[in-house]
């Protein structure tokens, strides 16, 4: 996997809380070889945010997104983040999260946001417009700009994510990825109680339904590797009703064969077909 040499980007270690010396040293090692892996421009510095527990990363995130105006929450359910609000990249990890999982997840989720920090380093991938046709869809549908802010986070959640696993997989990082794959489909057992509070709902039934946009449209690039991620997606979904279900496999399967490369287009495309189609 490894390409011609080229610089790396310089990694600003920033450490909060009791961080292991080689706990550090490995996560920054595993930036390191991703990046000598990749043949492709690499941006010249990356922040890597350590945090030794959950609490500490949401206090620091909850900062930073009131400093810069960020309204939409990111860390849970995550075991690394990437984000360029200030314009450069930064990779934030919770070493209690990580650090929980197997070595091959562990590799995952910390070459997914590698992924990113080279894909979506500026603040240009973080900043989207919303069409005045879709507030006005969305308003006829019941929906506020709140809500329809927080369907197009999702959504770009899910573009994003595609766009990284796919770069992924076409550099040879296979096993890894489908070891996050699996990860995020894994079901919470309160899912069946959440989907019965939100389906009546029609602000909530489609928030619901756009946060499984990502760990689904995320398995596309890796079905031809693990086809059991196929099976993996069906039992995600499991707990919805049959033609719910179908609904958003085809918004999926619409999703994955109509993006063009083109961030800002893609996530506009998808919200698009996300209020039109469920």
């Amino acid at each position: 996997m490894d390409c011609p040499v080229r610089p790396l980007p310089t990694i600003t270690l920033e450490q909060y809380g009791a961080i292991a010396g080689e706990s550090a040293r490995y996560i920054q090692e595993q930036f390191e070889m991703c990046y000598r892996s990749l043949d492709t421009p690499l941006p010249s510095a990356v922040t890597l945010a350590l945090f030794d527990t959950m609490q500490r990363w949401q206090d620091y995130a909850a900062k930073r997104r009131a400093e810069t105006g960020i309204i939409t929450a990111g860390e849970e359910g995550f075991l690394a983040t990437h984000d360029a609000w200030q314009g450069n990249p930064q990779i934030n990890v919770c070493l209690e999260r990580l650090l929980a999982h197997p070595a091959l997840l562990q590799q995952g989720a910390l070459h997914q946001v590698a992924a990113h920090s080279v894909l979506h380093g500026q603040a240009e991938y973080y900043r989207f417009m919303i069409p005045e046709a879709f507030v006005d869809l969305s308003q006829s549908r019941g929906m506020d700009l709140e809500i329809l802010q927080q369907l197009l986070y999702f959504v770009a959640l899910a573009i994003k994510g595609h766009e990284a696993v796919q770069f992924l997989v076409s550099h040879g990082f296979i096993q890894d990825q489908v070891a996050l794959a699996l990860y995020q489909l894994e079901a919470n057992e309160d899912d069946t109680l959440l989907w019965e509070m939100a389906r009546w709902d029609v602000r909530a039934r489609f928030l619901y339904l756009a946060a499984l946009l990502r760990p689904l449209l995320y398995t596309r690039p890796l079905l031809d590797h693990a086809p059991n991620l196929e099976q993996a997606g069906r039992l995600r979904l499991s707990h919805l009703p049959l033609e719910e279900s179908k609904r958003l496999g085809r918004l999926v399967d619409t999703l994955a064969v109509r993006r063009r490369g083109d961030t800002h287009h893609d996530v506009t495309i998808a919200l698009g077909l996300l209020l039109n189609m469920l």
